[in-house]
């Protein structure tokens, strides 16, 4: 892999490697695309004969794009269950051979998750199918994040979602993010995060890798939670870096 082989210039290794992994995640796109679209167009080629008004062609496309979608997602969930999820740990640039490979496995699931947050085609449909019965509990056992929080849609995301765990009721501001690895020049953190029942993570939120944060928190809007920070219960945190601001009052005032 030349993503991984540092005889080569360091900025040079790490372009090479992301154009590898592009043309890998487009032909990952049309393999999960083609499984998808082949009930879908099995349907209206079956239903044609059938068709004879505008609202009869309207049904029938809207229920194809339903199908197409859940077997988009069905096809996701086959890719995850036959691909390794990454170990936790500190992966430091080395040559080492066992350590490179996890770092290769991690990059596959990174093109996993791609896949599934940004579909093809009625991607609003597809990030509310996920959220709802039945799929809700398969994507969360499986998929990840372990949750039974839900959420309208994809309103956050989880960069690493098979190593995000949260509670019941957790809210999730827009546009907040939450990770469970953190890479750099020196080398790759893989590391469970965990969020505690009732906490609210504010919009445009940064959580990183490793964090632990109590029942009953909020973390501030646009705040930068750094790796491996502990927040206890009933604790309030915000800012760039985010820092204890106060203690929440565990009963409200009448």
């Amino acid at each position: 892999m030349f993503l991984l082989n540092h005889n080569f210039h360091p900025q040079i290794d790490m372009d090479t490697g992301k154009r590898y992994l592009q043309f890998l995640l487009l032909v990952m796109e049309f393999i999960v695309m083609g499984i998808s679209l082949w009930p879908a167009v099995g349907m209206i080629l079956y239903a044609k004969p059938w068709l004879s008004t505008a609202w009869q062609w309207v049904l029938i496309i809207l229920a194809a794009i339903l199908i197409f979608n859940l077997a988009y997602l069905l096809a996701l969930l086959f890719l995850r269950l036959i691909l390794p999820i990454p170990k936790e740990g500190y992966y430091p640039k080395t040559n080492d051979k066992t350590q490179n490979w996890n770092v290769i496995i991690f990059m596959l699931n990174v093109l996993l998750v791609i896949l599934r947050y940004r579909p093809p085609w009625a991607a609003y449909i597809s990030s509310l199918l996920v959220n709802i019965f039945p799929l809700h509990y398969v994507f969360r056992r499986f998929f990840g994040p372990d949750t039974p929080s839900t959420t309208l849609g994809d309103t956050y995301s989880c960069v690493d979602p098979y190593m995000i765990k949260a509670g019941k009721n957790v809210q999730f501001g827009a546009f907040s993010r939450v990770l469970g690895h953190i890479f750099d020049n020196r080398g790759l953190l893989i590391k469970r995060t965990e969020i505690g029942d009732n906490t609210v993570i504010g919009g445009d939120a940064i959580i990183l890798a490793g964090v632990r944060i109590g029942q009953n928190s909020i973390i501030g809007s646009g705040s930068l939670v750094l790796p491996n920070t502990v927040i206890g219960d009933y604790e309030f945190w915000a800012g760039i870096p985010a820092k204890k601001i106060r203690d929440i009052p565990r009963n409200h005032p009448e």
